[in-house]
Formats: structure tokens, sequence, C-alpha cells
């Protein structure tokens, strides 16, 4: 969790998301608050990489197999 204090909150997902879940939970400890923390961090990063390719505007479009290429080279 983050240094701030934790907060305890209500939320209601469907049924199979919650299962899954609590899977998750269980495989890694069975903390549910952590995977909610996790999800949470995912999704604020990948509104921050949105963010950032805006800026770029057309020069952020890269084809599919430079991609590919470049995930390549960052996992050495």
């Amino acid at each position: 969790m983050s240094a701030t204090a934790a907060q305890k909150i209500s939320i209601s997902v469907g049924a199979a998301d919650l299962k899954w879940l609590r899977r998750r939970a269980k495989r890694h400890g069975g903390n549910l608050s952590a995977v909610m923390a996790e999800a949470t961090r995912l999704l604020r990063q990948h509104e921050a990489r949105e963010r950032l390719l805006e800026r770029f505007g057309a020069d952020a479009n890269v084809p599919a197999h430079e991609a590919d290429a470049i995930r390549a080279e960052w996992r050495g």
C-alpha cells in the first residue's frame, strides 16, 4: 500500500469478477485488499501512459512489428 493511511470502503463487483479476484488473492497470500491496490496501481499506470502518448501525438503511432521489436529490446 501507499504511504498514506488505508481507508476501508465498500464496493460491488460481479460474481465472476469477485471469484477471479479471490483466486488471485489466494495465489498471492490471500489479501484481497492487496489485489485491489495492485489493480488500482496498474490502472493509474495505464492512464499515465495514455496521457504520455497523447503528448506525442501522431509520433506515438508505431506499427505492431516495431512495437514488438522495442519490447524485445527492453526485455534484453
